[in-house]
């Protein structure tokens, strides 16, 4: 919440975007979501998913994000809540990676480097990334 209330918009490097709705736009936010969580119930049933599944079920994966590259962006949920989420990355070329920790803490390592871009393009974001904010 309060990474959402400080950027309401938020990129890094063109390629990977943050899903944060836009006031008033909150119905297709939520479409948006529900599409998203039945594409990963798609590949569940196909199996495609390496175990994960989809929010609401039992450590269900939420998502909070998606790349320019088709990467997807992931909450991977606990009973304990929201403190105790980790980030899962589906990256394009079918990796699936984990980062223990809260988002605010993946975003600042990817953008300072001490978090790798496992499962992202190898140089992503670069020498000096941009993060743009609306």
């Amino acid at each position: 919440m309060e990474l959402t209330e400080k950027y309401p918009a938020l990129a890094i490097g063109d390629f990977l975007a943050i899903h944060i709705p836009d006031p008033g736009e909150e119905h297709s936010f939520v479409e948006g979501m529900r599409e998203d969580l039945e594409v990963l119930g798609d590949l569940r049933d196909s199996g495609m998913s390496h175990g994960h599944v989809p929010y609401p079920e039992a450590r269900g994966l939420l998502p909070w994000g998606d790349s320019s590259d088709g990467d997807l962006f992931y909450w991977k949920t606990t009973d304990e809540g929201p403190d105790t989420w980790t980030i899962l990355v589906s990256g394009r070329n079918d990796d699936w990676c984990e980062f223990k920790g809260g988002l605010t803490e993946y975003l600042a390592g990817l953008v300072s480097g001490t978090v790798p871009p496992d499962g992202l393009p190898p140089d992503f974001p670069g020498r000096t990334p941009s993060v743009d904010s609306d």
